[in-house]
């Protein structure tokens, strides 16, 4: 992903991960997904939520922020087929070889109605300032 502002973001994608958790019909009401650095989840009723941390390099400031996307694809979300662009989460400036925890959340998730299409998520950091 390009941006005209700053550095482009560094892409990864994890699978989704049924919770032990079913409605009346059987079926999974909460996804987990867990890309190492940021967890996820997202729940059948429309709620979501995802953090992590970031690491900034130098002195001068970045702006980071954390954009997250599903689709759905093959066991090991390859060819994956997303289900929209990535949307941005949270944001956050830092400074000076700072770390600092990007979150972020809502009751509505977008793609609530495709909740059982879902396999695979990604997210995305994207940088703007100076980023390293």
């Amino acid at each position: 992903m390009a941006s005209d502002h700053g550095m482009a973001g560094a892409g990864r994608t994890t699978i989704a991960r049924q919770v032990a958790e079913w409605n009346t019909d059987g079926k999974p009401v909460k996804l987990e997904f867990d890309f190492g650095d940021f967890k996820a989840w997202a729940r059948r009723d429309g709620s979501w939520n995802a953090e992590g941390t970031v690491q900034h390099h130098g002195l001068m400031c970045g702006i980071y922020t954390l954009l997250l996307r599903v689709g759905h694809g093959n066991p090991g979300c390859m060819d994956v087929q997303w289900f929209r662009e990535p949307v941005p989460v949270a944001s956050i400036q830092l400074c000076n070889n700072a770390s600092g925890m990007l979150s972020g959340g809502d009751l509505e998730f977008r793609d609530a109605t495709r909740f059982d299409d879902i396999t695979c998520a990604e997210r995305i950091i994207s940088c703007s300032g100076t980023c390293k």
